[in-house]
């Protein structure tokens, strides 16, 4: 006999129908099972939505955008950090340059302020240079702390653009004016060794200029005289003596500005006795030119 049946799958969940087959088959056979709860406890199986099964992340062209304005990003930091890096180096090395140009105006204001007394005729200077007999204390501290005699000479160094001083401790007690114009006998000043130090840099010019006042000749019950203008030289020659007045100029270049140029300026007037002005001696101003 042959019958037509189909039986369920129970672990697919699907019917298979029309299977020919010869025989008898009990009824139980080719009876439907009963569908199976799902015991407590246990999940049904989910079915996943396909979309959800997309890979999520960044794709190649969204990464080469962020990387690409990452780069210009950090590429303007850098540049404005160096700049701004460079600008303070600059700065700060100029402001050291200025500062060691206004403490060597103010030690030579100093030293000069301190002349050794009945020096005066072994003072002399040039157009960029001055030497002079002063109470200082030396700059080299192997000589010691305390204010020596010392002889100090200040010039300018042309070659290595900078300021430059020298100092010699003086041992032996120094020579008197010659009379007349005599001049004096160099092997007769003793000094130690001499020590030379460079007290400002990027010096572009130095100026002295030495001021004599004529004398004025003052008569009783008179009115005061009036004011009455400086002779000015470049230079001072040794056995001249001490001018009333001595100007300097120093010149610094400016590397925060090309071709820029500061010049710091001391004026001082010398204390104690100073050598009245002798046109015989020294000359008058046209024949000094």
């Amino acid at each position: 006999m042959t019958g037509d049946f189909g039986f369920w799958i129970l672990d697919f969940g699907f019917w298979v129908p029309e299977i020919r087959l010869s025989g008898a088959w009990p009824a139980a056979c080719c009876a439907r099972p009963r569908s199976r709860k799902p015991q407590s406890g246990t999940r049904k199986p989910e079915i996943q939505n396909p979309e959800s099964r997309i890979p999520t992340g960044f794709t190649l062209a969204e990464l080469i955008v962020a990387t690409t304005v990452l780069t210009v990003v950090m590429t303007a930091v850098y540049t404005a950090f160096g700049s701004t890096i460079r600008a303070w180096r600059v700065g700060e090395s100029q402001l050291h340059v200025f500062q060691d140009a206004r403490t060597a105006l103010s030690v030579m204001s100093h030293e000069l302020g301190c002349l050794l007394g009945g020096t005066q005729h072994l003072f002399q200077g040039e157009d960029d240079e001055v030497e002079f007999f002063t109470v200082t204390p030396p700059m080299n501290v192997d000589k010691g702390e305390g204010p020596r005699v010392m002889w100090v000479r200040y010039r300018f160094n042309r070659t290595g653009h900078t300021l430059v001083r020298e100092e010699a401790l003086v041992t032996d007690p120094l020579p008197m004016a010659p009379r007349g114009s005599g001049e004096v006998d160099p092997s007769r000043i003793k000094m130690g060794r001499k020590y030379k130090f460079e007290i400002a840099l990027n010096v572009r010019d130095l100026a002295f200029s030495y001021y004599w006042i004529p004398p004025v000749e003052t008569k009783p019950n008179e009115p005061p005289p009036q004011w009455v203008a400086p002779v000015i030289l470049e230079r001072s020659e040794e056995g001249w003596g001490l001018p009333q007045g001595l100007r300097v100029d120093l010149t610094i270049q400016d590397d925060t500005a090309t071709g820029e140029e500061t010049t710091f300026s001391l004026a001082t007037a010398f204390r104690g006795p100073t050598t009245p002005y002798n046109e015989n001696k020294i000359g008058s101003p046209g024949e000094l030119e």
